[in-house]
């Protein structure tokens, strides 16, 4: 809701619906049954009491014979609610896949008014989309909020009610002239979309728990008489409950010194890689195995020693509390891939003083205390 939400999803079903209707042409005969005359029948997006002020007002320029479109309703459709996740993927396209946000399923009940003097115009008019609509027509749109890939192409149903009622005047004056209107009515089944940037909350934890259930339990029995009460009274012990949780937070699994014939050292506070010779200050690479690395905001060196660094800098995360320690320069480290990351330790002068690393991102942080209390040691 505080964002702007406008597709012109319906402007667009009501175009394309006056468009497919729009080209109805009748045609005068004379006695003889010779067409003496073609005429087009003018198709107006208004009421049709709006149509009928206009015709009796001689000051109009609007004639006989005249069909009035106009939208009397909106309305959900219960029975087209497919999926009740926020997203579907589009993979219409072979190399891409594009999320699109879930549309809400709406009935636009249109009313269609035909006026007519003469009633063999009314005939005209009814047998030129009648024969068409059984059992409907077809708009086709593409879907609005794709923005990458193959356009999704929707097709909506147009359903008509089946039905014309028929008003032929039957007490007019002298100077009124003679209408015959029908009316009827169609049901365009469309869609309205989410906005593309719609605001939501990341999730970065998931727990879900999973319990065995009493085989005594029959899930096929009406909802209505399901024993809730003893369906969770009668729970398989908790040794036979499983509990899974998932997070964003970043992982670490295993550690790997990187040997090579050259060795990374540290100029003017940048690692760069150079022949290793025994006047420079070493710094060491290393290669970290875990997960959840794309979305690394920094890495940083922590320690009780106040000795090994220059300054320290306090942060506070929302789901994994305060840490402090000294943050690595970017160039310092590499994610190779959401599991994989490089990085380079800058020349430490501390002596045979412990530090930990610390990589985090917006769900949290991790450190390498966690891999079975490992630390690092300083030369």
């Amino acid at each position: 809701m505080k964002n702007y939400t406008y597709n012109f999803e319906i402007k667009n079903l009501l175009t394309q619906f006056t468009a497919a209707f729009d080209d109805t042409v009748i045609k005068r005969y004379d006695k003889n049954g010779n067409a003496r005359q073609n005429v087009e029948v003018r198709y107006v997006f208004a009421p049709k009491q709006r149509i009928m002020y206009d015709i009796v007002n001689k000051a109009q320029n609007l004639t006989l014979p005249v069909v009035s479109i106009d939208l009397a309703s909106i309305s959900y459709d219960n029975d087209r609610v497919f999926n009740k996740l926020n997203n579907f993927e589009n993979y219409q396209s072979s190399n891409t896949a594009t999320a699109i946000r879930t549309p809400v399923p709406v009935n636009l009940q249109v009313n269609m008014s035909i006026m007519c003097r003469y009633m063999q115009d009314m005939e005209q008019i009814v047998s030129n989309f009648v024969p068409y609509t059984n059992p409907y027509i077809v708009l086709a749109w593409e879907e609005p909020t794709s923005l990458s890939g193959a356009p999704v192409e929707i097709r909506t149903e147009v359903l008509w009610d089946q039905n014309i009622t028929l008003n032929n005047p039957t007490e007019t004056t002298y100077s009124e002239k003679f209408r015959v209107v029908g009316d009827t009515s169609f049901t365009i089944k469309g869609w309205l979309f989410r906005n593309k940037n719609e605001i939501s909350s990341p999730i970065y934890f998931i727990e879900q728990n999973f319990v065995n259930v009493d085989s005594r339990f029959n899930f096929q029995q009406p909802l209505s008489s399901l024993d809730y009460d003893n369906f969770f009274t009668n729970l398989s012990s908790v040794a036979e409950t499983e509990t899974i949780n998932l997070s964003g937070i970043p992982e670490l699994t295993n550690i790997y010194f990187n040997t090579s014939g050259t060795n990374v050292i540290e100029t003017n506070g940048d690692p760069v890689t150079i022949a290793k010779t025994a006047s420079d200050l070493e710094a060491y690479s290393y290669t970290f195995l875990g997960g959840n690395y794309n979305e690394t905001e920094f890495v940083m060196l922590s320690s009780n020693d106040t000795s090994l660094f220059t300054s320290f800098t306090g942060i506070s995360t929302l789901y994994t509390g305060l840490l402090s320690g000294f943050i690595l320069p970017n160039s310092a480290w590499n994610v190779i891939t959401n599991d994989v990351m490089n990085i380079t330790f800058p020349y430490l002068s501390g002596s045979n003083s412990r530090f930990d690393l610390i990589i985090k991102n917006p769900a949290g942080f991790t450190t390498s205390a966690n891999i079975s209390g490992f630390y690092f040691i300083s030369n």
